[in-house]
């Protein structure tokens, strides 16, 4: 029996993209993909620029790309009955989908989401893995329901997260565990054997949407923690710095903790060297190297410091 499966993704999300190519490498029928509206197509793993995103890929096959505002239109229910699909496979679609249109696939609807559920529940999973310094990341293939990311656990996979982890990097490693899943998943559903084990109770957490404010640097947070927001976001992470009012955004892109004692106000600049910055925190101390300040080019955090008149032992914001 070829088992006929519909697709759904992010056209915009490498993470998608990862797992369509992964699909179509399996012996299966793509009998359609459905893509998430524009509005919907945000992505802590965006897909490169040049690659061609799994909506192109399927224009070009001839296989059917749609794009519903709402997966519960009618209209688009009716579509999908008429496609006759044995499973759904989505990895990266952010839309919930209700019961009707979850009960259009012969066999099965799955999700991929990129956290161990019942852990991490909700949008950017591997961010706010990362942001909680959390030793063990990883990826669940579970059945959907009407809940978000609460279905039954179908596999799993777990990917130690290192020191020095962006998102991307943790992505990267997560993807190359699990998209051998998408050829088990066709496997199983051939033989009418898809596995389902209930997720454990008792550890579940919710995350949503990323806000700007969830990039700010507090001085007053531990050296530790202040480290990894900026060697997980690079570029992003940023403190409002400048005697004036405004005050503009200075953005982070390197930092590492220091080992000697060092004793200040949070924010103090407690070492001005040739291109780094000892900076003060609420607890320890970090070294902060590049950085971008709002509308300018990349440069040390030393040199903007001379560059603003700022000396050792004032406050950098």
């Amino acid at each position: 029996m070829m088992v006929s499966v519909i697709f759904w993704g992010n056209s915009q999300s490498l993470f998608s993209g990862r797992h369509f190519q992964a699909l179509l490498a399996t012996p299966c029928r793509l009998a359609a993909v459905v893509d998430v509206p524009p509005t919907g197509q945000d992505s802590t793993n965006p897909l490169p620029a040049g690659l061609p995103n799994f909506v192109n890929t399927a224009h070009n096959l001839g296989i059917p790309a749609l794009a519903p505002a709402d997966p519960g239109d009618p209209g688009f229910l009716a579509q999908l009955r008429l496609l006759a699909p044995d499973l759904f496979l989505a990895a990266g679609y952010s839309l919930i989908l209700k019961p009707p249109t979850l009960a259009v696939p012969r066999l099965a609807a799955v999700n991929f989401h990129a956290s161990l559920l019942p852990e991490y529940r909700g949008k950017h999973p591997v961010f706010w893995t990362l942001r909680d310094g959390r030793r063990w990341a990883g990826l669940t293939a579970h059945r959907m329901n009407p809940g978000v990311d609460t279905g039954d656990i179908i596999y799993q996979v777990k990917v130690r997260t290192r020191r020095d982890d962006t998102v991307a990097s943790l992505y990267d490693r997560i993807i190359a565990r699990s998209v051998i899943l998408v050829g088990r998943l066709v496997d199983d559903a051939k033989r009418g054997s898809i596995p389902r084990f209930p997720q454990p109770t008792g550890r579940d957490s919710y995350f949503s949407s990323i806000k700007e404010d969830d990039f700010r640097i507090d001085w007053h947070w531990p050296a530790e923690k202040i480290r990894r927001h900026i060697a997980m976001s690079p570029g992003q992470c940023f403190a409002r710095v400048g005697r004036n009012r405004p005050r503009q955004r200075l953005f982070f892109s390197q930092a590492g903790t220091v080992k000697e004692a060092t004793e200040g106000q949070p924010g103090a600049i407690l070492k001005l060297g040739r291109s780094r910055c000892t900076i003060a925190a609420g607890e320890g101390a970090l070294w902060i190297g590049r950085v971008r300040r709002e509308g300018e080019k990349e440069r040390s955090l030393a040199s903007l410091c001379r560059r603003m008149g700022l000396e050792e032992g004032e406050i950098l914001a």
